[in-house]
């Protein structure tokens, strides 16, 4: 593409430590898969009147393999046609579906509960806040004081807080016909019984790593098969 629109001086970035120093011939290209690679480029580098290759760490070339990858997605009808892309920086990072521990007191699914009772928005939400929150209530019910969440299955699971949750991993886990099962199997058996909170597969996982009982009776992962005797060199 360069060649046809007649650029006689090209600057090179590439993120290949391998490839610059192959290029300058400093290091012998020795794989019979990339030897025609090589020949083909140094025949090309003939053409140019100057031709230099600049190393980059990888890590700053995150935002070049985008731009490539973007650009092998579209297909233009005219190859010479170059559209300009525009990129919005964000100022502050991006979250998505990230509940945080309530410290005024209030259950998680509070704003969900009072959005779908009045229609109203927490202060101070923005746009985007304003519109996630309708897409997540979507998913719930509310009856009388009680929040739902719709399954797939046009289910309802009750939603609880975080005291609630705890209890519930507490007996299903440990209690009387608790197995002390694993942390994902934990989650799913709670949300058979009816119960539902966000953050509840997480939460289940941290849980069963800190049970007394699963660390001294779980299986112990490498190791032998019997038992070690000590050895004295001759």
């Amino acid at each position: 593409m360069t060649l046809e629109m007649e650029i006689k001086d090209l600057l090179v970035f590439s993120d290949s430590n391998l490839l610059v120093h192959q290029t300058f011939k400093e290091w012998i290209t020795r794989d019979s898969n990339i030897l025609p690679y090589h020949c083909s480029l140094l025949e090309l580098a003939n053409k140019f009147r100057s031709l230099e290759f600049w190393h980059i760490p990888r890590v700053r070339n995150v935002f070049a393999d985008a731009l490539a990858t973007l650009s092998s997605m579209i297909q233009h009808l005219d190859e010479l046609v170059i559209e300009p892309i525009q990129i919005h920086l964000q100022e502050k990072p991006a979250h998505c579906l990230i509940v945080e521990k309530s410290f005024d007191g209030r259950p998680w699914y509070n704003d969900i509960k009072e959005f779908l009772k009045t229609g109203s928005y927490p202060p101070g939400a923005d746009t985007t806040a304003k519109s996630f929150l309708r897409k997540l209530s979507s998913k719930f019910f509310l009856n009388e004081e009680v929040v739902y969440k719709r399954t797939s299955d046009l289910g309802l699971l009750r939603c609880v807080d975080e005291d609630e949750a705890e209890y519930l991993m507490k007996e299903v886990h440990s209690g009387v016909c608790g197995s002390h099962m694993n942390g994902h199997l934990l989650a799913k058996k709670i949300m058979r019984t009816g119960y539902f909170w966000l953050t509840m597969e997480h939460d289940c996982v941290v849980f069963v790593r800190k049970c007394v009982k699963c660390q001294l009776h779980g299986d112990v992962m490498r190791t032998p098969p019997t038992e070690l005797h000590s050895m004295t060199a001759p």
